[in-house]
């Protein structure tokens, strides 16, 4: 058998009296006194702040470099050195 006793009028009612009493107390809550949070930025978060907000493409690099091609300034025997150094020690 069952150890849970049947629902009749006088207990349903007894317990919604007892709901309502419980209900009426004023319940006191506190509020423990802490301190405001806080947050502090690492020195690489404040760089990768800066960094998204530079643009795509940088165009003042792209166009100083668009016009040494055109006037044969930029490949210059230094540069085809380096690369050629460059990718000697990848080999």
């Amino acid at each position: 058998m069952s150890d849970i006793s049947p629902i009749n009028r006088s207990s349903a009612a007894a317990m919604a009296h007892a709901t309502r009493a419980v209900r009426q107390q004023p319940v006191e809550v506190s509020i423990p006194n802490r301190q405001a949070d806080k947050v502090e930025l690492s020195t690489a978060s404040r760089l990768l702040s800066r960094l998204s907000e530079l643009p795509d493409i940088r165009h003042d690099l792209v166009n100083r470099v668009r016009a040494e091609i055109a006037n044969g300034r930029y490949e210059t025997d230094d540069k085809l050195n380096a690369a050629i150094d460059n990718l000697a020690q990848d080999l």
